[in-house]
């Protein structure tokens, strides 16, 4: 068992060096031996001293996925492995006004590049890593339909 005042030491710790959802902070609480009442007491001080936020956490994992090139998606099931719902994911996502499409173009030009496609397979190929990455299909099928128009335009 450890003592409530080295949890909280530990907590802020932790949260000096980057932002964490509450349930990661919970986790690694729990990994330290807290007990649900003192975790309860840390991740309430933690929040009325505001080093705990979670739209903070929030924006900084969306703004850092979509660097990564990750879509949507992608991003739902993290926030959902965080407990973080996806009504808060819509609503940070809004105030960021992240373009999913000209994201998908993006990635999909930085993997590919101008390359052809040389048959099916490979665009199946091609697809199925913009789906991991996290885009719909709709964005999917207009990163193809935009590549289409590029090359009748050229060819």
């Amino acid at each position: 068992m450890t003592d409530l005042a080295q949890l909280k030491k530990n907590a802020l710790n932790w949260l000096s060096r980057r932002d964490y959802s509450e349930a990661q902070l919970s986790q690694r609480l729990r990994q330290q031996g807290a007990l649900p009442e003192q975790l309860a007491e840390v991740i309430a001080w933690c929040k009325a001293q505001q080093y705990l936020d979670e739209s903070r956490f929030l924006t900084m994992l969306v703004r850092n996925r979509a660097r990564q090139g990750y879509g949507y998606n992608y991003l739902l099931q993290e926030c959902r492995a965080q407990k973080i719902s996806a009504e808060q994911l819509n609503s940070c996502i809004s105030a960021l006004a992240i373009d999913w499409w000209a994201l998908a173009n993006m990635v999909y030009q930085k993997k590919y590049g101008d390359s052809p496609l040389s048959d099916y397979k490979e665009k199946t190929k091609r697809m199925a890593f913009l789906q991991r990455r996290g885009f719909s299909s709709e964005q999917i099928k207009a990163v193809f339909t935009e590549l289409t128009n590029q090359t009748n335009r050229t060819g």
